[in-house]
């Protein structure tokens, strides 16, 4: 607004030649350049929070039945991305309570979203299009058998989407799902698993999450937005 003003008081003509050129260029290059884009990928690696804290940018919340959860970030000797990981310590969840850490910021409808999660006695995951407390998809890992099962809760009861059986070569393993539309593929190690069909696709938040009794161990929670 300054350089118009400008202009308005300077009468002499032969400025107004190089001034519209000036603005001829600047749209002609606002025309080529490419608007700002969103970030196209969410990772969290736990590894610049504080040990023994609950992790930041997570709300951290409590679904199905009545349970008390303790999310901490913990040092481990080797995992995916050193040096530390993300734990759900409460051994005692009751086996229908699922703790949830849910990422700040984060809305997810179609795309892909992982995580890594530990060998042990706990079932362990990601929740995903989650539209409140009583809506959403969950891909569990029993950590102990490799069984994997994705399940779908409406209004606080679940059914079972899908389910598929794998192993633990490593202590950590990845497990994710590509989402598109109702079309849902799961895979464990990066490997294709099993499909399945989401009747009802929404957009909503995701996160990890754990559920009944064992501790369960995160790392590398990634959400990417564009399905490949």
């Amino acid at each position: 607004m300054r350089f118009f003003a400008r202009m308005n008081l300077d009468r002499r003509p032969r400025h107004f030649p190089r001034a519209a050129g000036r603005i001829a260029l600047a749209v002609g290059l606002a025309t080529l350049l490419p608007a700002a884009a969103l970030p196209d990928q969410n990772r969290n690696h736990f590894d610049s929070d504080s040990l023994m804290r609950s992790p930041g940018f997570f709300d951290l919340v409590a679904l199905g039945e009545p349970g008390k959860a303790r999310w901490l970030v913990l040092a481990d000797d080797n995992p995916p991305s050193a040096p530390n990981r993300l734990v759900q310590t409460e051994a005692r969840l009751p086996a229908g309570a699922i703790a949830a850490a849910l990422r700040r910021n984060v809305t997810f409808q179609d795309g892909t979203a992982s995580t890594f999660v530990r060998q042990g006695s706990g079932h362990a995951g990601v929740i995903l299009r989650m539209t409140d407390e009583k809506n959403f998809l969950l891909l569990l890992v029993d950590t102990a058998s490799g069984e994997v099962v994705l399940s779908r809760y409406a209004g606080g009861t679940s059914s079972e989407l899908g389910r598929g059986q794998s192993a633990f070569p490593h202590p950590w393993q990845k497990v994710g799902a590509r989402l598109a539309g109702a079309d849902v593929a799961v895979s464990f190690g990066d490997r294709p698993l099993f499909e399945a069909k989401d009747p009802k696709p929404a957009s909503g938040r995701a996160g990890v999450a754990a559920m009944g009794p064992g501790e369960a161990s995160f790392d590398e929670f990634v959400v990417d937005f564009q399905a490949p």
